[in-house]
């Protein structure tokens, strides 16, 4: 039964093969690592203390999200992953989700900015941020070569 509340729930032994499972539909997935791959990542790559959460509609993982990489001095955190099952997309699901992972990140942590960086090509996730308030910094990661997108949690004195 689906339109149940959105929930954020830890990743464990018990729910970790069904958010494995989650996929992006195809043509979206040469732009994203696989759950999997993240949560080795969250693992392996200590220093940047990553956190992943799957989304829930009611009892039904529907998402994945890896937050990290916390920059207390320049008050920024990585929305590093972020991802939709593929047969949850187009439903609107995909924007209630973002919308509580700014809450939820805002009061996890004590930030001004979230940012999260996508591929050049890949306008379908641009066109999704942009409509959810975040903006292209303009930015380059060096590490992948991915446009650096943000979101201003509060309005700062620039």
């Amino acid at each position: 039964m689906k339109g149940n509340e959105i929930t954020i729930q830890p990743i464990d032994a018990l729910n970790r093969e069904a958010i494995i499972a989650l996929t992006v539909d195809e043509k979206q997935s040469r732009f994203i690592e696989t759950n999997a791959e993240s949560l080795q990542e969250m693992v392996e790559d200590t220093k940047y203390n990553w956190q992943s959460y799957a989304f829930y509609d009611g009892a039904q993982p529907v998402g994945f999200m890896m937050v990290g990489a916390e920059n207390q001095t320049e008050r920024y955190v990585w929305l590093d992953r972020f991802m939709m099952d593929q047969h949850e997309q187009g439903k609107g699901v995909g924007t209630k989700c973002l919308r509580i992972a700014v809450a939820f990140i805002q009061t996890e942590y004590d930030v001004d900015d979230i940012i999260l960086s996508l591929h050049q090509e890949n306008e379908v996730a641009k066109r999704f941020y942009a409509k959810n308030g975040f903006v292209d910094s303009g930015l380059i990661d060096e590490s992948n070569g991915e446009a650096i997108w943000v979101y201003h949690t509060k309005n700062r004195p620039s």
